[in-house]
C-alpha cells in the first residue's frame, strides 16, 4: 500500500505531486525502520536529495534481505499487485 493517504483520488494526487506522505495507516505498523527508510529515500521529492541507485542499492534494508530465503509463491503475488498497480 503506498504511504500517500487522502479522502479522494484528487486528495492522493495532491499528496504525490507534493511528496506529501508518511506511514500512519496500520498497514505500516509490522514494517520495520529500515524499510520505512529505504522507501523515504526513494520517495524523497527533490530529485537532487534523492540517493543514487548506487547508494541505495547499498541500503541496509537490501542487505539485510539478501540473505533471506525467498518464498517464490508470495514473490510471484507481489510482482503480479505490482503489474495491475501500474499506471498506464
Amino acid at each position: 500500500m503506498p504511504p500517500f493517504n487522502g479522502q479522494s483520488d484528487q486528495d492522493i494526487m495532491k499528496k504525490v505531486r507534493q511528496g506529501n506522505f508518511d506511514f500512519e495507516d496500520k498497514v505500516w505498523v509490522n514494517i520495520s525502520d529500515k524499510a520505512k527508510d529505504f522507501i523515504t529515500q526513494l520517495l524523497t521529492y527533490n530529485k537532487d536529495d534523492r540517493p543514487s541507485a548506487e547508494i541505495i542499492l547499498k541500503h541496509a534494508w537490501l542487505e539485510e534481505l539478501a540473505n533471506l530465503a525467498i518464498d517464490e509463491s508470495l514473490a510471484l503475488s507481489v510482482l503480479d499487485n505490482m503489474k495491475g498497480f501500474r499506471v498506464d
